[in-house]
C-alpha cells in the first residue's frame, strides 16, 4: 500500500505541474480545484490519507483536461465601448466573475468553459488596419456568436434581461432543447441554450 507520505509527495508534484501550465482556459479548472481542496479538508480532515487520495483523483481529472486542451484551446475576446458597464452586464447576466484586470483596457471573466476577455475599444475606431470598417456598437450581425449553455432557460432568460439583454423573438424549441436568441447592450448577439435528453445527439448522426 502506498504510504501517506508518498501520496502527499505525489499530490505536491501534480499540483506543481498544474500550476506551471500557462493555458488561460484552465483558470476555471484551477479555481474549482481550489474549492475542492477546502471541501476535502473539511469533509475528510480526520484522515489525511483520504484527503491526499481525493486531491490526487481531482488532479488526475484536471491533468486529463489539460492534455485534451493541448490539441486546441480557445479564448474569447469581445470588443466593448464601456468596459465597466460590460463587466457588470456579463457578470450579472451570465454569472461570470472577474478573473484578472489586464491594465485599464481589458478584463478577464471566468466561469464559462473558456476564458472571456472584454476589450475596451472606442466606437468609431478602426476595426483592423486592412479594412475600412469601424467599430459600431449598434445591433449588428456577425457570422460568429457565443452560445451559453444553461440548466433552466426561463430562469437564465430572466436574469439576462434584468441585466440589460434583449430577447429577439420567441424561445425556439426542438428535440435537442430550447434556444433563446439574445443581444447584449453592445450590439453583440448571443444565445442561451438548454439541452434536453441527449442534447444534439437527439438529432445528430455520425
Amino acid at each position: 500500500m502506498v504510504s501517506e507520505e508518498e501520496l502527499r509527495a505525489t499530490v505536491e508534484r501534480m499540483e506543481a505541474r498544474l500550476a506551471a501550465l500557462a493555458d488561460p482556459s484552465l483558470l476555471e479548472a484551477r479555481r474549482l480545484y481550489g474549492e475542492l481542496q477546502a471541501q476535502f479538508e473539511n469533509d475528510l480532515g480526520d484522515s489525511p490519507r483520504d484527503v491526499a487520495l481525493a486531491k490526487s483523483a481531482a488532479l488526475m481529472v484536471l491533468q486529463g483536461l489539460a492534455k485534451a486542451r493541448e490539441r486546441a484551446s480557445a479564448l474569447i475576446n469581445i470588443d466593448v465601448a464601456d468596459l465597466p458597464a460590460a463587466t457588470k452586464f456579463y457578470c450579472q447576466a451570465l454569472g461570470l466573475t472577474v478573473g484578472r484586470r489586464l491594465g485599464k483596457t481589458a478584463i478577464e471573466l471566468v466561469g464559462a468553459s473558456a476564458a472571456i476577455y472584454l476589450l475596451a475599444k472606442p466606437a468609431g475606431s478602426p476595426a483592423t488596419a486592412t479594412i475600412g470598417q469601424r467599430r459600431d456598437y449598434a445591433r449588428h450581425w456577425t457570422p460568429v456568436h457565443l452560445d451559453f449553455v444553461v440548466r433552466d432557460i426561463d430562469a437564465a432568460l430572466a436574469l439576462a434581461r434584468a441585466a440589460g439583454a434583449v430577447l429577439e423573438g420567441e424561445i425556439g424549441k426542438d428535440k435537442w432543447g430550447h434556444i433563446a436568441l439574445m443581444a447584449d447592450p453592445f450590439g453583440n448577439g448571443f444565445c442561451l441554450v438548454q439541452f434536453l435528453g441527449r442534447g444534439y445527439d437527439e438529432v445528430g448522426k455520425a
